[in-house]
């Protein structure tokens, strides 16, 4: 019922669906009076008019579906990247937590190591 009001040519604040009833907007009825009750040649026009619209308009969803599926897929795939990117820093962060002391322990040897041969070459001269 809305396609056929869409495809002639009805704006959306012409007309309001209720529960079992569609109202118009004051001489709105009028005009779809008037067209309803024309020639059959006419009848047959608004009916082309009709079933015109309905295929443009399941065309636009099925574009709208293909063009929303392809915006998921993209979405899935920079989630499952950044998800990578978070574990990848979170077993970096552990293995920084578990190794550090070793680390700085190893870092305090050289510079000690460096210094005792300063000292050395010193005594030495």
């Amino acid at each position: 019922c809305k396609a056929s009001l869409k495809a002639l040519g009805l704006k959306d604040n012409d007309f309001k669906f209720g529960v079992s009833k569609v109202f118009f907007r004051s001489g709105k009825f009028a005009e779809f009076d008037t067209l309803m009750r024309s020639d059959p040649q006419s009848v047959k026009a608004t009916i082309h008019l009709v079933q015109k619209w309905l295929q443009k308009s399941k065309w636009k969803k099925a574009q709208w579906c293909a063009l929303s599926v392809i915006k998921l897929k993209n979405k899935i795939l920079t989630r499952g990247q950044a998800s990578i990117m978070i574990q990848k820093t979170f077993r970096m962060h552990l293995e920084k937590k578990k190794h550090g002391p070793r680390y700085q322990t190893l870092v305090k040897i050289n510079n000690l190591s460096a210094q005792v041969e300063e000292i050395s070459s010193l005594a030495k001269s």
